[in-house]
């Protein structure tokens, strides 16, 4: 009895096996003809995410032989060529979504490629009159609708609340050389670099009730404070131990931390939005690049990397805004963190510094010298470059436009 019992149970499980064994294979041969029957389009997009371009070219050329009128075809042709850095493609292909009537060629960063082709500024600049001051740096309110600047027309700067059109709110800081202005995340609060005491300290400025708290008080120098997203710390750059390295104090006891230690320039320090890492630049490698680091100053790494000297740094989102002298002056400029592709947004005879973005990413802050004198601009990143002049500029300045 026992043995037939046993003969049973073997059967059976050698059954569920079986069963098994059908199932895998199964499910096996499913995901092989879900695959096979990708189209060749399909299988051009997943390339051109994986960043495997030479087989997105290869895919979506395909296509294009299979519905030559398929206008996301040419746009993801276009972007692939954009990457690959492939100028007379990439505008071959925007040029086809033109005539075939398509609205992916109003697409946001496929027009900041173009624009980028074409030496383009992508946004639209204005300027933020202020009389005859000299406009050294400014940074927005949380809100958006105010902007503190450091202002002056001789040699000592004041810091002025205006509006975007330039209109004096009112001045808030006087005495001294007063600069780096940087609000805190609510509003309440504005951090400054003074030397009313007679070297450069950092200083806290409460905006309700309108008194001055000393941050740092030493023989050195202390610049380049910013806040940390949650208005609970500050990372800034100091001089204090015979070096220029990042440091970061807690507002509440005002401990300092040293973050950074070698014997290269380190400066402008500023907190990723999460607050998780610290974005900053170093003269490590001959010219000065810009590097990440977490909010304790651990795991140091490359973010971007250029021949030429790249500085002042700021993340936002995924966009990576920092000023650059790769084309020879010193430019704006925006990269995609994950994509790499990089985008110049001022194009001009004049040096363009210190970018600050608004708290909604839709306005950027610039200083630019112009004869001698630093004036504020700002940059509407709500407002894109028209498809319109793309194509004309494209048309006008290439005779031809075939790949």
């Amino acid at each position: 009895m026992k043995k037939i019992v046993f003969a049973k149970s073997r059967t059976l499980f050698g059954r569920r096996i079986i069963y098994t064994i059908i199932c895998i294979m199964g499910i096996t041969m499913l995901v092989q003809l879900r695959c096979a029957r990708k189209t060749h389009l399909e299988k051009g997009i997943e390339y051109l995410k994986r960043g495997e371009y030479t087989k997105a070219v290869q895919s979506l050329t395909t296509a294009l032989t299979e519905d030559s009128l398929n206008p996301e075809i040419h746009y993801h042709l276009s972007r692939v060529y954009a990457y690959m850095d492939s100028v007379q493609q990439a505008l071959h292909y925007y040029i086809k979504l033109d005539e075939l009537g398509s609205t992916l060629k109003d697409d946001v960063h496929l027009k900041e490629m173009m624009a980028n082709y074409l030496k383009i500024e992508p946004y639209p600049s204005s300027i933020i009159p202020m009389a005859k001051k000299h406009q050294f740096r400014g940074t927005f309110s949380p809100n958006g609708e105010l902007i503190a600047v450091a202002a002056a027309k001789q040699d000592f700067a004041d810091i002025y609340l205006i509006k975007l059109d330039g209109t004096i709110v009112k001045r808030i800081i006087s005495g001294g050389m007063n600069t780096d202005p940087e609000f805190s995340p609510t509003g309440e609060h504005l951090i400054f670099v003074s030397n009313r005491d007679g070297d450069e300290e950092l200083y806290l400025f409460d905006m309700n009730e309108l008194t001055t708290e000393k941050l740092t008080d030493n023989t050195t120098e202390d610049f380049s404070p910013s806040f940390s997203p949650d208005g609970q710390e500050i990372v800034f750059l100091s001089y204090r131990d015979d070096g220029w390295e990042i440091y970061k104090m807690n507002l509440t006891d005002k401990k300092i931390s040293r973050l950074t230690r070698n014997k290269y320039w380190d400066g402008f320090p500023k907190f990723s939005p999460d607050g998780e890492w610290i974005i900053f630049s170093s003269k490590r490698d001959k010219s000065e690049d810009i590097y990440i680091m977490t909010k304790d100053g651990r795991n140091e790494k490359v973010l971007f990397a250029g021949p030429s000297d790249d500085n002042d740094p700021l993340l936002f989102n995924d966009k990576l805004y920092f000023k650059s002298k790769q084309s020879g002056e010193w430019e704006i400029y925006q990269m995609d963190v994950h994509s790499k592709f990089l985008i110049r947004l001022t194009y001009n005879t004049h040096p363009d510094w210190n970018p600050r973005i608004s708290t909604d990413g839709s306005k950027l802050l610039i200083t630019r010298k112009i004869s001698g004198r630093w004036r504020l601009y700002f940059i509407n990143l709500s407002i894109l470059v028209s498809s319109e002049l793309l194509v004309t500029t494209i048309r006008t300045q290439y005779n031809e436009v075939d790949p």
